[in-house]
């Protein structure tokens, strides 16, 4: 049985709101309450109480947005309704498959949807975080940017916004019937001391294995191509042309991976060395091979060639943000670049992105996003030399030996204009 990122209560217990004095009934979120929870979501978003519009289309994508973490129900005492949902489990934006940093988030009833609740969910929501095995020293919630009563009342408990990201989702505004693009917040909470001893080794290999039968057993998660339906990646528009990179100079052919041994193992060992030398990745986000193609099999992938010696320049990948809250033609994408070692440090950066920036339009992406570890500073300034901006960041979201837990800079650029190659 699959237990990775699971808390589960002993019984359900009688407990009295803190601040609004509600009488409540707490227990785990049971099989038998899905259809009633997805009820309780698809009302919330129609009123645009912090659920997007296509967030969650069906009973499914609730399983999905779940399968790493836990769920339990809250309901006045002497009803049988559902008035709250709270979900606690690992942050699925951190870099690592054992973070300390939860994500927790808190849904409720019309009745329900005032201050006073919010609070008393959230401060129960994270008290099971601090009791999770994981040890978890500090939390995030995402919150649409026009909840502005939310967001206070977070801020009034020691939530503070770290991030924005920008079309970040669909909600229902002001005529109750016109959805729109609208940003969502990331507020970020210290909960407990951070811990930078790791586990040994053979916890991380028992995790990827639980993380794999999972993604088996409910999904894959962020697809490509714009849905969480497909599980192949479609064919990229102009694919595949040659150009020319300076300043080095090199001819290479810019194609897409293809689902060849050869092809595959050899994009995977780019991530794989990158991880071990500390560029810009981690060997805990993918401490198995198995685990890396559960996450990264429905992005697209590009190489760029060597026209001459076929050795491979860079690697390029992309899929829908983890940090959307769409379902459907999600436009809002995270960017993965990785330059061979020998090629590094010759001015590639810049010409490389800009191949990564027109490939991204092409599939219809509006906005692109990247994040990288404060450390990396060299990524850093190619990121913004080329024209992206500070989003924000995520606190404790990548481990490295030497640094320990730091944090992961947020940087976006719109896509309304890219120069052609």
């Amino acid at each position: 049985m699959t237990i990775y990122g699971k808390l589960v209560i002993d019984r359900p217990f009688i407990t009295e709101f803190k601040r609004s004095g509600e009488a409540v009934v707490v227990d785990n979120l049971k099989e038998n309450d899905f259809t009633e929870t997805f009820l309780l979501l698809e009302t919330a978003a129609k009123r645009g109480d912090n659920v997007g519009v296509d967030e969650y289309r069906n009973v499914g994508d609730f399983l999905e947005s779940i399968r790493f973490g836990s769920a339990f129900k809250v309901r006045k005492l002497k009803s049988d309704i559902i008035d709250a949902v709270i979900t606690v489990g690992p942050c699925i934006a951190a870099r690592s498959i054992r973070p300390c940093l939860a994500s927790l988030q808190v849904f409720t009833s019309e009745g329900f949807s005032r201050e006073s609740i919010w609070r008393d969910c959230m401060e129960m929501a994270i008290g099971y975080a601090r009791q999770h095995p994981f040890g978890f020293s500090a939390c995030v919630t995402d919150v649409f940017g026009h909840c502005l009563e939310r967001i206070i009342a977070l801020r009034t408990d020691g939530f503070v916004i770290s991030a924005s990201v920008p079309r970040a989702g669909k909600i229902v505004y002001r005529d109750g019937k016109s959805p729109i693009h609208m940003h969502s917040y990331v507020m970020y909470k210290e909960i407990g001391q951070v811990d930078n001893k790791r586990p040994c080794w053979s916890e991380f290999i028992r995790l990827s294995t639980e993380i794999c039968n999972i993604m088996d057993e409910v999904g894959h998660g962020r697809d490509a191509g714009h849905t969480h339906e497909s599980t192949t990646p479609s064919l990229i528009p102009r694919l595949p042309f040659e150009c020319s990179l300076s300043p080095a100079p090199l001819t290479v052919v810019v194609r897409q991976v293809r689902a060849l041994p050869d092809d595959l193992d050899r994009f995977y060992e780019f991530f794989r060395s990158a991880a071990e030398e500390g560029v810009g990745f981690s060997i805990e986000e993918f401490p198995t091979k198995e685990i890396f193609w559960k996450i990264h099999d429905s992005s697209w992938k590009v190489v760029l060639e060597d026209k001459y010696s076929g050795k491979w320049v860079a690697v390029m990948d992309w899929c829908s943000s983890w940090y959307s809250r769409c379902r459907e033609n999600c436009d809002v994408f995270d960017a993965g670049m990785i330059i061979a070692k020998e090629f590094r440090n010759s001015g590639l950066g810049t010409p490389v992105f800009e191949i990564s920036k027109t490939i991204a339009k092409d599939l219809g992406c509006r906005v692109l996003y990247s994040d990288i570890p404060v450390h990396h500073i060299t990524s850093i300034a190619v990121i913004v030399k080329n024209g992206n901006s500070f989003s924000g960041s995520l606190p404790r979201a990548f481990y490295s030996p030497a640094y320990g837990w730091s944090d992961v800079l947020l940087l976006t650029m719109t896509l309304d204009s890219v120069s052609k190659i």
